[in-house]
């Protein structure tokens, strides 16, 4: 005769090993996940950052692996700028895991340069976003880009058509792309410099009200307001730990609201 101990150790054992299966198996689930959200920056040397510098893209993938928000960042670039500044940036893993460098930021570029591309590489990367594009799949992109163009004194309607034709070839690509599109963080290089920046962001700002559609929103990130010039900057153009945490900020929270969309 089996004793009921007995035979409730065994049914216990059972349902143990049953629910360590189940849950190995979802496990190994999650890691293959289709629901891996793609995700571009696309930007100039803000986006890339220089060699020593932990760039905006490393405290937001820590935000958003925290969030437990699955995430694949993408892009034809995995390094940094290292010409002016050389030395390993500052990317720790986190929680176990090795941070993702993919990007397409690329240093000096222009609106323009992204669409028609470079074809020698010093560091910035080289290529054109329609070639880029159709080597990885993007569910959203952040760009934050123009600040060369304004600093170039480049016409801002002709920046914002520029703006406006990298959103079509990204719609090209996936007609359900989610836009993230920034208002330009502040420079204080030069007094000029720095009214063309506000002023190129009010030509922003004008264009995210018509980008969007049902299937491909645009949403407007403020990478302006609460920005502070002198003290999130650490040559007057580029972010420094404070400024890449403000920035890291704002984009999580874009992509929060994205999500729910």
């Amino acid at each position: 005769m089996i004793s009921c101990s007995k035979v409730f150790r065994t049914s216990a054992s059972t349902l143990l090993s049953i629910y360590l299966l189940v849950w190995s198996q979802s496990l190994i689930a999650a890691e293959n996940s289709s629901d891996t959200i793609k995700i571009l920056a696309l930007g100039d040397s803000i986006t890339q950052a220089e060699s020593n510098r932990a760039s905006f893209r490393y405290p937001l993938w820590k935000k958003l692996l925290d969030a437990g928000i699955n995430v694949d960042f993408v892009g034809s670039m995995n390094r940094q700028f290292g010409q002016y500044n050389p030395g390993p940036p500052p990317h720790d893993d986190y929680r176990g895991h090795k941070f993702d460098p993919d990007h397409e930021g690329h240093f000096a570029w222009t609106a323009d340069e992204i669409i028609r591309g470079r074809n020698f590489d010093n560091g910035s990367g080289a290529g054109r976003l329609q070639d880029w594009l159709s080597k990885y799949d993007v569910d959203i992109v952040m760009i934050h880009l123009g600040t060369n163009d304004a600093f170039m004194r480049q016409d801002n309607q002709s920046t914002s058509k520029e703006l406006k034709d990298i959103v079509a070839l990204l719609r090209d690509d996936n007609s359900k792309v989610i836009i993230l599109l920034a208002r330009l963080i502040p420079s204080t290089r030069a007094s000029q410099d720095t009214k063309a920046v506000v002023s190129l962001n009010e030509t922003i700002v004008t264009l995210s009200k018509t980008l969007g559609s049902a299937d491909s929103p645009v949403i407007l990130v403020d990478q302006f307001s609460g920005f502070d010039g002198k003290a999130d900057l650490y040559d007057k153009v580029h972010p420094n730990a404070s400024g890449e945490e403000k920035m890291a900020e704002k984009w999580f929270d874009a992509i929060q609201r994205a999500l729910k969309k």
